[in-house]
């Protein structure tokens, strides 16, 4: 143990004292508190006294009561290895977590865990071996939930050291398990070359981008993303200024911001609206971003939550690019990644995309009826894209422009442009739901 102020017990007890005789025979008493060591009498050299209001430990040589040391017992260092947010596997495989502490003074930690928020149920079983805990999810999609763990470190004396994690086991679209609600609704009467929709986040207003006049259209619904309810706005917002052929719309969370893609001119066009959401109140804003660099016939825009990511969708290499963007939802700012996935393999016509809520997944409709699914490891990160062999024939034919979830992805949206076709002809937006 340290010694106050420097000194050795050489020093303390005197250099011409025989240490070890005199620490042998030397006593130990336990004092309540400072008080008590001060009025204790008949010492000898040596003798040491441990104070219970301070926890500290002296000794006696002779002159006076020296500290030596303080006792203490830390408890154990905060926990490692322990991510605050983890996303279960829906194929069942195990996710495998080692905590890691240490005492500092040595002493055997035990482990333990207890579920704090939520409830296990039939949504996973958790074994424990010492610090190693492992978390199996089931996979059945009626099982899917979410639940917190806190892990718990002791060494038996000064208390308890958590960490917080919480898991949850989603199962996500499977398309081809999508089935049509037999809702749809004619954009007939605003525009014959429909060519992408999009929503407000709460669904209460629906949009569409169209060639025949160039235009973007508003509709309401009065009840929040069910297509039966829909009404148009009468309100629409000429591109006409910045492209004859918008082929894809969408906006900021905030819906501040609008985003069209225009392929006569192979540049994303940002508009501003004062009022959110209104297309009364938009304008141009003399933003653009020319989309040459890297396919001369993109179909859609894609963004990421947070607005630092951009995803294009190129008809000629039948790709998806990945962009950043140094200020969000300012297209002027893009740069490309150098990332690209390709959707030859399964289609050569890419026309339009999205992502699940969660960005775990990612859907590529083609040009004719055929919508694909993949899965991402790594949120809104097409490097870690595969194709899940999952996809959805839709029942009628012709071009379908269109791919849109509602915030939960229990309903899907298609948009098919097929005035002429053999099955259901005509210009409508379609609901399906997608069984989550």
């Amino acid at each position: 143990m340290p010694i106050s102020n420097g000194m050795n017990l050489a020093r303390l007890l005197g250099s011409s004292t025989n240490i070890r005789s005199q620490y042998v025979a030397a006593s130990v008493s336990t004092l309540a508190d400072m008080d008590a060591l001060i009025a204790k009498t008949g010492m000898a050299v040596g003798d040491q006294a441990y104070v219970q209001s301070n926890n500290k430990l002296y000794l006696y040589n002779g002159a006076g009561w020296y500290l030596v040391a303080t006792v203490e017992n830390a408890q154990p260092t905060t926990i490692s290895g322990v991510e605050s947010v983890y996303a279960l596997a829906s194929d069942g495989t195990a996710t495998t977590i080692t905590a890691i502490s240490n005492d500092p003074e040595g002493f055997p930690l035990t482990w333990s865990y207890a579920i704090t928020t939520g409830s296990l149920g039939s949504t996973a079983t958790v074994s424990q071996t010492d610090n190693v805990f492992t978390v199996t999810p089931s996979t059945d999609t009626a099982n899917a939930g979410e639940f917190s763990i806190t892990f718990s470190v002791t060494d038996g004396s000064t208390g308890v050291v958590s960490a917080v994690s919480a898991f949850t086991l989603s199962f996500g679209v499977d398309i081809s398990q999508a089935t049509y609600d037999n809702v749809k609704f004619s954009v007939g009467g605003q525009d014959h070359t429909p060519f992408g929709i999009t929503f407000n986040p709460d669904g209460t207003k629906m949009y569409m981008c169209g060639w025949e006049y160039d235009s973007v259209y508003q509709y309401s619904l009065s009840t929040a993303f069910d297509l039966s309810t829909v009404s148009y706005d009468s309100v629409s917002f000429s591109v006409a200024s910045q492209d004859t052929a918008p082929v894809g719309i969408t906006f900021s969370p905030d819906g501040t911001q609008m985003y069209m893609m225009g392929l006569v001119n192979s540049k994303i066009f940002q508009y501003s609206l004062s009022i959110a959401f209104d297309l009364s109140t938009a304008s141009y804003s003399n933003i653009e971003f020319l989309t040459t660099g890297v396919d001369n016939d993109i179909k859609d825009i894609v963004f990421n939550p947070a607005g630092t990511k951009m995803y294009l969708v190129g008809d000629i290499n039948d790709s998806i690019y990945q962009f950043s963007l140094s200020m969000a939802y300012n297209v002027g700012t893009a740069s490309y990644d150098n990332v690209s996935f390709s959707v030859a393999s399964q289609t050569a016509s890419a026309m339009k995309m999205t992502f699940s809520p969660d960005g775990t997944q990612l859907f590529v409709h083609e040009q004719s009826r055929i919508i694909y699914q993949y899965n991402l490891s790594t949120a809104y990160d097409i490097s870690t894209a595969l194709y899940s062999d999952k996809s959805l024939n839709l029942l009628f034919g012709g071009a379908s422009n269109q791919v849109h979830f509602n915030t939960d992805a229990t309903k899907m949206y298609i948009l098919r442009a097929d005035r002429f076709g053999a099955v259901d002809p005509g210009l409508y937006v379609y609901q399906y739901s997608t069984g989550l």
